[in-house]
């Protein structure tokens, strides 16, 4: 018997230390997620306070402005501008804002030398997807005219074909300062199956560093969100 509560005590003793135990930890957690809370409460009001800050000297800056400041501020812009509308008349000059085709091989690295920027599509006129992508392409180029966009017939530029290790159709081809940047072989990286829209090639041409920004993306994902919080809405 005396064996017997000895071992009872023994048990209680190891389960009311087990619970204990437990109970610490979660203690420990608890406090663990308090302390983190506070210390992104105290980086969030540390933020907010510094863009308050920033926000309060932009205000001085702005109101103590002269005449002299507001004059230059004016000429800038303006000097940006003529810059700006310079810069789209020699791409305009060098083809871009259109989507044409190459017919001759050395026309091909004649563009890639005019223009920064060159977005090449190889297909061939019986490839149903590149039809696809060329429409999309036709779009793109009237919307960016920071770069040009060309097509290659692969059928008929055999030295080209071989020479960028062409090997599956549709192929997308980006040179940038007059070297191969990137290439895309087929519609893997897009969506295989063609389903795609122009933002999405569009994406994919930003990510590449050949287009500065990819607006029509933006709105198509703009458009989703809506549609999916209308869906969340009706339920």
């Amino acid at each position: 018997n005396g064996h017997e509560l000895l071992a009872k005590h023994q048990r209680q003793g190891t389960e009311r230390h087990f619970i204990e135990s437990h109970e610490n930890m979660q203690q420990q957690q608890m406090m663990m997620e308090s302390m983190q809370q506070q210390m992104m409460d105290a980086s969030m009001m540390q933020l907010m306070q510094q863009v308050e800050s920033a926000v309060d000297d932009e205000m001085n800056r702005m109101e103590n402005l002269t005449e002299d400041d507001l004059a230059k501020i004016r000429a800038n812009r303006i000097a940006e501008m003529k810059q700006k509308a310079a810069q789209q008349q020699d791409w305009a000059h060098n083809g871009h804002g259109s989507f044409s085709k190459i017919v001759d091989q050395k026309d091909f690295f004649g563009c890639s030398k005019q223009s920064q920027r060159v977005v090449a599509l190889f297909t061939r006129e019986s490839n149903r997807y590149g039809q696809i992508m060329k429409e999309h392409m036709t779009n793109l180029a009237a919307r960016h005219m920071e770069a040009r966009f060309v097509w290659v017939d692969a059928e008929n530029a055999p030295f080209l074909t071989d020479r960028l290790n062409i090997y599956m159709l549709p192929t997308i081809v980006c040179i940038k300062d007059n070297k191969v940047h990137k290439q895309h072989n087929g519609l893997d990286e897009i969506d295989g199956s063609g389903k795609y829209s122009t933002g999405m090639l569009e994406y994919l041409l930003h990510i590449d560093e050949m287009l500065d920004e990819a607006p029509l993306y933006d709105q198509e994902m703009r458009e989703e969100e809506e549609e999916l919080a209308d869906l969340d809405l009706d339920h």
